[in-house]
C-alpha cells in the first residue's frame, strides 16, 4: 500500500480536469469573447531531473508515433481537422480506459484543436524524458513543435502483466519547470 500512494498521487495531477477558460477582464468590452485558455500545467518536473530521451521500447513508441503523425496530418490535410483529431485519438485510445470515456476524449479533442489554433499546426514532434516509477510504469515526456511555442505531452504506461497499457495522458503549454 505505501509503494501505490506515490503512484496514486501522480495520477491524480493527471487525471485532475483541463484548464478552465479565463473570465473576461472587466476592462473588456461587453459581448467580447475571451480568447481559449491554452491547455493547463499537466504536472510539474522535479528540480534537480535530467531528463532521459531515450527511446522507449517498440510497442510504446509506435502507437504514440502513429498519434503525433496523425495529427500532423490533420494541417496538411484539406479537411476538417477536428475529425482528423478525433480518429487519432480513436485510434491511440483504443483498448484502453480513456478509450471508453467518451467525455475525456471529447474534451482531449477540443483542447487539442484550441492549442492547435493558439500555437499553429504541430510541425514535429520528440522524445524529451522516458523515466520509470518502480519497474512497471514508465512515465513519457514529449514536445512538439508548432509556430509560436512546443507543446508538452506527458504519456503514463503501465504494464501489470507483460504488455505495455496507456493509463493515463495529457498536454499543456507550461515549460518553466523544464527550465534548470
Amino acid at each position: 500500500m505505501k509503494n501505490l500512494i506515490p503512484v496514486l498521487i501522480l495520477l491524480a495531477f493527471l487525471v485532475a480536469p483541463l484548464r478552465a477558460q479565463n473570465p473576461a477582464d472587466s476592462s473588456d468590452t461587453a459581448g467580447a469573447q475571451p480568447a481559449p485558455s491554452p491547455p493547463r500545467n499537466i504536472m510539474p518536473m522535479g528540480i534537480n531531473h535530467k531528463p532521459n530521451p531515450t527511446p522507449p521500447p517498440a510497442e510504446i513508441a509506435g502507437p504514440i508515433d502513429k498519434f503525433f503523425k496523425t495529427l500532423k496530418a490533420a494541417a496538411a490535410a484539406d479537411v476538417n481537422p477536428s475529425a482528423t483529431y478525433a480518429a487519432a485519438y480513436d485510434t491511440f485510445l483504443a483498448g484502453t480506459m480513456l478509450g471508453t470515456q467518451t467525455d475525456k476524449k471529447s474534451v482531449f479533442i477540443s483542447k487539442t484543436q484550441d492549442a492547435f489554433g493558439l500555437y499553429g499546426p504541430l510541425n514535429d514532434y520528440e522524445i524529451y524524458d522516458n523515466y520509470s516509477i518502480g519497474s512497471n510504469v514508465v512515465v513519457l515526456t514529449y514536445l512538439t513543435r508548432h509556430k509560436v511555442q512546443p507543446l508538452r505531452w506527458r504519456f503514463i504506461y503501465y504494464r501489470p502483466d507483460k504488455t505495455w497499457g496507456l493509463i493515463n495522458m495529457g498536454f499543456d503549454d507550461v515549460l518553466l519547470d523544464m527550465l534548470d
